[in-house]
């Protein structure tokens, strides 16, 4: 008979019944079956003694172990802790039963208590027959053993049923009666889909008769579609919260970042029913799998799934071991089901894991190719480095068709005309008269190195460097010239095979960093005649992209800005040109001594081979030089308070004359903004406040500059601390919305924009007009001598000097452009996602002293090892993440399979056969069926590691389809069910309670993958917790459909999860949970009852009985089966009819209050229904959806 569990008082739940599991408790206090170290033992000792008197040597008290039979029984001068064979001689039995304050044990100020009567007869048994120890039940390899045969042949359905079966005979209790059919039916959709059953798919299941309808419909849902991707998303959520998957960082600016690309594999991995040996190892070490293909690199993600920082000012070296110390605690827990982290700071206290074995494993996860801060971004949706593109085979094939119209047309566009050649060359000719640019001799007369490099002038001027690459240097060049005039320096970097890789630096990779240029001129007459030259102009042919490494960084030497040559990754020589707007040199001669810096956080990065270059320059040609400038740098945003006039206020960042990177005003400071690119509109922080962005001009001469600018909302202009534009509107951002002409002085200029946003995303645009009279960047390797231009520049040079000229050359360039602007669209629509990817070297590991990041102890070196307590990696092992996955997959391996399947055990029947899932170690539970655990562990690994297998398995057993009805007789033997002799009721977990009101309503979006979307939550919730920058500090909600797609997908910030889900239990996602807990509290009712999401499903599923239902009746019986897969009792019928009636006439005449009611979501409302009859069964069905009945699985 069915059980009637919808209690409406009124129109609304009054509470939610969950099943909340108690603490275990035994089922005899002493058991009556002989005592084992194991099960009975060791259990208490681990608690109350081991702490002390345990493995970790660093923490033991006096001298004594009690985890070993020879340490325990060694004799000693107050006697032998244990004597075996006679308790009232054993110290340690006269220490637990003594009550003098001074003698007993656990020690009265100790966290201890004391053994109880029952725990102390355990230990005086276990003595006098022997004090046997036993190696730990987990770290012994599991056997099948053939389960006992039960009493009762006839309840049996496989091995499974016959192990329980046979320990509940050997308590004296039997099993449950079979569930009815449309309860067994709603548990298996439930346990396998995460969603209900229709009641089409109810009445299929109830009126299939064959012996094999359960079988048939296991099959189906793990096999055929839609159920199939249903399942898989099912899996998936337990197993996103042991690997910590979410879209944002977690710490400080909680910014986003895409791996969601790795959530779409484990669903697949589910769909396909990948072998669990093969889910491991591609997880743990998929990019060190030869010829790893895509898939096997994003499966690799498991292991940046943890938190990440990019907080200025911390500490790669502490950040990147916190991210191996997870990746080690990850891998405890989700596949050992121990808390290796324990032995971080000192041997493991209960486990025999050692901290040189804690540091073992830190260094197969330590070498990943990753900084330890990452940098702030503006980009919520970048993948971490290291990360790959994951193009579909769509965008496979439109880059390849791009690439190749790209080719074509670059071969076009570069084949010059015969006429073009000339008439370039009669240009520059007519451009650099000799009157106006002449290079000059000056050669090099002595090299020196402050930190001991040997310098040596070659026969070509150049000097190279050799001998010792210190951290830090400084190349001293010494000049003679007659020149005077001068105004131009220009700094050759050469390639010499004697450099690593040939390139032009001398750092490892060839790569070269100048942080600072100084000039010192010097009299020939009279050296007492000196003078500092300033250099206020600098252009470069090659700048490292990958962060702010521009050339004019080095003509502010010691803010941290440096000038980066890429050459790690292009090889050829570097060319800087630096100027002065003064001209230097002395009548009679001058030595000039150039100083070049190397001393930045980039060691050993300085160049290998350089030249110096001289040229005298007249002012009207500097009047030609273009100007040049730094990167862009952001602050703020400030918010804007109360009552204040944002464009009167003055932040700081206005009053700037010269530019200081690392300036602060109060808790804002310049950040750098990569995002900002020329011509390009550019999103800017949301909300109220005002945003500064500010760049260094370098200008040869004094000039006018023209901008064309865009903002949203105002904007305010200043150079060098003078306001020169100002527009107070309220507008979106737009190109050219204004042009203002800047005067700039010669040398260094401030930029500042100030954009003022009055709600909303803020934005800005800006472009530099060109003016024909000066030249092109692109053209200044024009002004240098042949012998320092590349090709590559000359190549650039020549088409920048096309574009003005030649129409032919224009009207390829536009088509050019036109597909690279296709390419970059592609390219910018390409998932990406984050993957580990091993350094060439693997990082020293050392055992560090507290566990802190900068307390190495190096007199205890570490390498890669597993816990010595499961013996090495065998020799066709890799000694990397590689072998140790090899290795967890293993017969050597005695966890992994016990700990999955115990994990897979807990999923469908509650709780684990050992239930402590989370800890197989010492501390851990004994399991309720150690032999039935060991069955299942083999079967699962000669199975291949099939999962589906192993389900099957379990869902088929007469133990899965027992009612979950309590008797009262069994309870108080066995109060928490650990003889499984009735099925454990399980309140629904958040995914599938919000899921399952979806599914009923109809508005489920049931796509597969993709990347996360953003559903209802309450306003504000992400802006009370996030950094002003930060840019994840504005939730905006998605658009129709995104806001209906199943849970997993839901865009999940750590620092904020999805509430609704928060509620019920869901993790923060910071750390691997193997379990959820189960609560009860008010909140959740209120979020039933009052959360848009629910109450848009209980409007749609109201909306939906009302059109397909004729009759209050059938409507009534339809809602309660669709919700809760049972038909209504005659009682659960009136108390639902009386329901709707009392909300019929609670809206009779409250038609506003209705209409209010039934507008929440966004779904379509229907316009043939009245609303005050929709209002009354839409809170009937939210009453319904919020019931016991509904919330829990039978």
């Amino acid at each position: 008979m069915l059980r009637n569990r919808l209690t409406i008082f009124g129109l609304v739940v009054a509470g939610i019944v969950l099943a909340i599991f108690t603490l275990p408790t035994p089922l005899s206090a002493v058991p009556l079956e002989p005592i084992r170290y194991g099960r009975d033992v060791r259990p208490i000792l681990s608690d109350r003694c081991f702490i002390c008197h345990g493995p970790d040597k660093e923490k033991r008290h006096a001298d004594l172990r009690l985890d070993s039979f020879e340490e325990a029984t060694k004799a000693r001068p107050e006697g032998a802790a244990i004597v075996a064979g006679n308790a009232q001689a054993s110290n340690l039995l006269q220490r637990i039963t003594s009550d003098d304050p001074k003698f007993m044990m656990p020690p009265p100020d100790s966290t201890k208590h004391s053994l109880d009567a029952a725990q102390r007869e355990i230990i005086r048994r276990w003595i006098d027959d022997g004090a046997q120890y036993e190696s730990h039940w987990a770290f012994t390899a599991p056997t099948r053993l053939v389960p006992a045969t039960p009493k009762n042949t006839q309840w049996s359905a496989n091995e499974i049923d016959r192990f329980l079966l046979a320990r509940m005979e050997k308590a004296g209790v039997g099993p449950s009666p079979p569930a009815e059919r449309t309860t067994l039916v709603r548990r298996i959709f439930l346990d396998l889909t995460g969603l209900p059953p229709t009641p089409e798919e109810i009445e299929s299941f109830v009126s299939d008769a064959s012996p094999d309808a359960r079988a048939k419909l296991i099959d189906r849902l793990m096999s055929q579609e839609p159920y199939r991707s249903r399942y898989a998303e099912r899996m998936a959520v337990p197993w996103l919260d042991i690997a910590r998957y979410a879209d944002t960082s977690g710490i400080h600016m909680d910014a986003g970042r895409s791996i969601w690309l790795w959530r779409d594999w484990v669903i697949n991995a589910f769909k396909d029913n990948k072998p669990y040996d093969q889910f491991i190892i591609e997880q743990l070490a998929g990019d060190l799998i030869p010829s790893a293909t895509s898939a096997q690199m994003i499966a690799s993600g498991f292991n940046r799934n943890h938190v990440t920082s990019d907080e200025g000012g911390a500490i790669n070296e502490e950040y990147l071991l916190e991210y191996a110390v997870d990746r080690v605690a990850t891998t405890g827990a989700a596949f050992m089901g121990l808390s290796v982290q324990c032995a971080r700071c000192h041997d493991h206290k209960f486990d025999p894991i050692t901290s040189e074995d804690f540091y073992g494993m830190i260094a197969f996860f330590n070498s990943n190719e990753e900084p330890g801060i990452y940098a702030q971004s503006t980009d919520a949706y970048r993948s971490l480095e290291p990360s790959i593109d994951v193009p579909t085979p769509e965008q496979t094939k439109q880059l390849a068709d791009v690439k190749q119209t790209l080719v074509a047309l670059t071969a076009e566009r570069d084949q010059a005309t015969p006429e073009e050649a000339q008439e370039f060359d009669n240009y520059r000719a007519a451009f650099i008269s000799p009157k106006e640019l002449e290079w000059v001799t000056a050669p090099i007369v002595a090299a020196e190195s402050t930190h001991g490099s040997t310098m040596t002038i070659q026969p070509d001027g150049s000097v190279l460097a050799s001998g010792i690459t210190p951290p830090d240097d400084q190349h001293i060049l010494t000049l003679e010239t007659d020149a005077t005039d001068l105004r131009l320096v220009a700094l050759n970097a050469m390639v010499d095979a004697s450099l690593p890789h040939g390139r032009v630096g001398r750092a490892q990779n060839g790569n070269a960093i100048l942080d600072s240029i100084e000039v010192e001129a010097i009299s020939k007459i009279d050296p007492t005649q000196t003078r500092k030259v300033k250099l206020d102009w600098a252009w470069a042919d090659v700048e490292q992209p990958d962060e702010d490494f521009r050339v004019t960084n080095a003509l502010t030497a010691k803010d941290g800005r440096v000038w980066a040559v890429d050459a790690h990754h292009q090889p050829g020589a570097r060319v800087a040109l630096f100027a002065s707007t003064q001209p230097f040199g002395f009548a009679g001669g001058t030595r000039l001594r150039i100083t070049l810096g190397y001393e930045s956080p980039h060691k050993e990065h300085s160049f290998g081979r350089v030249a110096i270059s001289l040229a005298k320059a007249s002012d009207s040609f500097m009047s030609k030089l273009p100007d040049t400038t730094s990167a862009w740098y952001i602050a703020g945003p400030w918010p804007t308070e109360v009552a204040e006039n944002p464009y009167e206020v003055i932040r700081g960042p206005e009053s700037s004359t010269i530019f200081n990177p690392n300036e602060k005003w109060g808790e804002y400071s310049w950040r750098y903004g990569p995002g900002i690119v020329e011509a390009e509109k550019i999103g800017l922080a949301q909300g109220a406040g005002s945003e500064f962005l500010s760049r260094q001009i370098f200008s040869p001469t004094a000039r006018e500059l023209e901008l064309s600018l865009g903002s949203d909302d105002g904007i305010v202009i200043y150079v060098n601390g003078v306001k020169v534009h100002e527009a107070r509107i309220d507008r979106a951002i737009g190109e050219d919305q204004e042009r203002v002409k800047i005067p700039l002085r010669a040398g260094e200029n401030v930029l500042v924009c100030k954009i003022v946003n009055t709600g909303g995303p803020g934005g800005f645009y800006h472009r530099a007009i060109a003016n024909d009279g000066i030249l092109a960047r692109a053209m200044v390797p024009l002004l240098l001598p042949a012998s320092s231009v590349r090709p590559e520049s000359l190549a650039v040079a020549r088409d920048a000097w096309r574009m003005t000229t030649s129409p032919r050359f224009r009207e390829i360039t536009a088509k050019l452009d036109a597909a690279a602007k296709s390419q970059e669209m592609i390219k910018s629509q390409i998932p990406h996602t984050m993957v580990m990817m091993e350094k060439p070297m693997g990082r020293e590991t050392f055992v560090l002293k507290r566990g802190i990041y900068d307390q190495v102890d190096r007199n205890r070196p570490v390498t890669r090892a597993i816990p010595k307590v499961f013996g090495t990696l065998s020799e066709d092992q890799p000694k990397n993440r590689l072998g140790l996955a090899q290795w967890l997959v293993s017969p050597q391996n005695t966890l992994t399979s016990r700990v999955a399947i115990n994990r897979l055990w807990e999923q469908f029947f509650g709780r684990g056969i050992v239930r402590t899932e989370n800890d197989f170690g010492f501390q851990g539970e004994w399991p309720t069926h150690p032999e039935l655990l060991d069955w299942l562990a083999v079967e699962f690994r000669e199975s291949g590691w099939d999962i589906q297998h192993m389900i099957r398995l379990m869902l088929n057993t007469q133990a899965y389809a027992q009612s979950s009805h309590v008797r009262p007789e069994v309870a108080a033997f066995d109060p928490d069910d650990r003889l499984l002799s009735w099925y454990p009721r399980q309140r629904l977990a958040a995914e599938q309670i919000r899921d399952q009101a979806l599914y009923v309503s109809g508005l489920l979006d049931e796509r597969v993958g993709g990347a996360s979307v953003k559903s209802y939550q309450p306003d504000g919730l992400w802006q009370e917790v996030a950094m002003p920058s930060s840019n994840t500090r504005e939730y905006v909600r998605g658009k129709n459909d995104e806001l209906w797609r199943r849970s997993l997908y839901t865009y999940w910030k750590r620092a904020v999860p999805p509430p609704s889900l928060l509620t019920f239990d869901a993790p923060t996602r910071e750390y691997c949970v193997t379990r959820r807990t189960t609560t009860n509290t008010p909140l959740q009712a209120l979020v039933l009852w009052n959360d848009e999401q629910f109450v848009e499903a209980a409007r749609n599923v109201a909306m939906r009985v009302l059109r397909e239902r004729p009759t209050d009746t059938e409507r009534l019986t339809d809602l309660f089966e669709r919700c809760t897969g049972q038909i209504p009792s005659a009682a659960t019928f009136a108390r639902l009819n009386s329901a709707l009636q009392a909300n019929r006439t609670r809206y009779e005449n409250s038609k506003e209050d209705a209409a209010k009611f039934v507008s929440v979501g966004i779904s379509p409302q229907p316009k043939n229904i009245d609303s005050r009859e929709l209002a009354a069964w839409t809170l009937l069905a939210n009453a319904i959806l919020s019931s016991d009945a509904t919330l829990v699985k039978d």
